[in-house]
């Protein structure tokens, strides 16, 4: 953290820390900065512009190191619920923006740019739902759950369906969907 100093007439001093007040002022410039970055990382996509993507991408990197609320660390018992609370939105590989979870079974949707997603190369698609699914399949396993179901879907204001997925992994796997192929 930085101390700002403030001069005048030949002396300094380190101000206080902001009052909670300018906290949430802070954390709601910052929410904004990232929705900025989204909307410009999207519309970049649709123009097929993969440099100012890739810039986008690096500005919500840095906005996520810059986040000026703290890590929370889910304190859930159950597994899943746990991976849930403590998921990365909004981060490298994949970007994700939504999440929704199935109440019975060890299923999520996760909600990405469809034009942002689809600028990828299949390959590349591929391996950025791995870097994500892989991790949390593996946590998952090793405490007992062994079924999880990552689905990737375009982000959407409705209820998200299986049949949307652009790619599944499921039982230590990833493929992409038919419609995940020809995006």
């Amino acid at each position: 953290m930085c101390a700002v100093v403030i001069a005048g007439c030949g002396d300094s001093k380190p101000v206080d820390p902001p009052p909670a007040a300018d906290s949430q002022e802070a954390n709601e410039r910052h929410d904004r900065a990232v929705e900025r970055a989204l909307g410009a990382m999207h519309t970049a996509a649709l123009q097929g512009d993969r440099g100012a993507v890739a810039r986008q991408q690096q500005e919500l990197e840095r906005l996520a190191r810059a986040d000026p609320r703290p890590a929370a660390t889910s304190s859930a018992e159950d597994p899943f619920q746990r991976m849930l609370d403590d998921f990365e939105f909004k981060r490298a590989p994949l970007f994700v923006q939504q999440i929704a979870s199935s109440p019975d079974r060890h299923r999520i949707f996760v909600g990405v740019d469809r034009a942002t997603y689809c600028l990828l190369a299949p390959a590349a698609r591929r391996s950025a739902v791995e870097d994500v699914y892989g991790p949390a399949d593996r946590a998952l396993r090793a405490a007992g759950v062994t079924d999880l179901e990552f689905v990737v879907v375009p982000v959407t204001g409705r209820v998200a369906m299986f049949g949307q997925a652009l790619a599944v992994g499921r039982a230590k796997t990833v493929r992409l969907t038919q419609r995940g192929r020809a995006c």
